[in-house]
């Protein structure tokens, strides 16, 4: 009894570090913004920030309720996870455009040249999933998923008593949303079809989530001109390293913790991944890049959220083979 209590209790201690990492992150990347917006030529419309933020305080405020009056984990779980994903949003779009800013010089040639020393040629990716609409469709499906898929896992893993891996799941978009942000902001790029110039001709059967939507914003930023900013309207502007792969990886790794979204969620995040250089015109090495960022993110929320696999010397991934065996 004694063994079962302690475990209990480390669980609980996991849990409770988590959410305070979690909230933490939310809060820096919150303050870094505010002091930013004071020195940069950006704006951002009060209400677009405070409305998910003041969503995310109230959604705080029920887990609090649940957890501690109630003793209703699981449904204290679903509304924390979910309001730390969509303050971290709010407040990682916003940080996103304020790294836009700097003005760094592009990268689009060297990052064209690491795909070409790589083998990887992304006009012929470009003209096979032309060739195919059908895949052209699955990829657009599956690219515009994200937000979707992150409620229903959370949903679905908290209520039916996983909520350990919705925490983990949510704490690791938000690291990996961290590290993407900064280095793009150091290594920016416009992506593939805007380097190359490409237009509709030339991928006459396909019509790209994301490849063009970024531009304006990306010009303005890097101009300098005074820019006001609707997070409700924002753009994923981020190329390399790509947060969509990052997700996707992220994604599929949570709903490995359920026998009956495992499957079909690997299938589509797998989906995402590959639309990526697709659907978002990015450049292979964007992709691998977020997902080494994504494996490292899943990593370091895994020994925050569960004490345990601190001290082991495999990573959460060895144990994936295991689970995918079992189901």
């Amino acid at each position: 009894m004694r063994g079962i209590a302690m475990i209990g209790s480390a669980d609980e201690l996991g849990a409770a570090r988590g959410r305070r990492v979690a909230w933490s992150i939310v809060l820096f990347v919150l303050l870094i913004d505010l002091a930013w917006l004071g020195f940069s030529s950006v704006s951002v419309l009060p209400l677009s920030l405070l409305g998910p933020l003041s969503a995310a305080g109230a959604l705080a405020l029920g887990a609090w309720f649940y957890r501690t009056r109630r003793g209703e984990v699981r449904l204290a779980d679903a509304l924390e996870t979910a309001g730390q994903t969509i303050a971290f949003m709010a407040v990682g779009a916003l940080l996103s455009y304020l790294m836009a800013t700097l003005g760094f010089p592009l990268q689009d040639a060297a990052f064209q040249a690491a795909d070409r020393s790589l083998g990887l040629d992304w006009l012929a990716y470009l003209k096979a999933v032309d060739a195919r609409p059908w895949l052209g469709a699955l990829f657009s499906f599956a690219y515009a998923s994200f937000i979707p898929q992150v409620l229903l896992l959370i949903m679905v893993l908290s209520f039916t008593g996983r909520g350990e891996a919705a925490r983990i799941m949510v704490l690791a978009m938000m690291i990996s949303g961290v590290v993407t942000i900064v280095i793009s902001g150091f290594v920016p790029a416009m992506a593939m079809f805007v380097h190359l110039g490409l237009g509709p001709a030339d991928y006459p059967n396909l019509s790209p989530a994301a490849s063009f939507v970024h531009v304006a914003d990306m010009q303005a930023l890097r101009a300098g001109a005074p820019f006001t900013l609707d997070l409700g309207r924002a753009e994923g502007i981020i190329t390399f390293p790509s947060y969509h792969a990052a997700l996707g990886l992220l994604m599929l790794l949570g709903a490995c913790a359920h026998r009956w979204l495992r499957w079909p969620f690997i299938g589509l995040n797998l989906a995402m991944i590959a639309a990526t250089p697709i659907d978002g015109g990015h450049y292979f090495v964007d992709v691998l890049a977020g997902l080494v960022i994504a494996s490292a993110a899943y990593v370091a929320a895994r020994r925050i959220v569960v004490p345990q696999s601190a001290g082991r010397s495999a990573t959460a991934f060895a144990e994936a083979p295991k689970i995918l065996a079992k189901s």
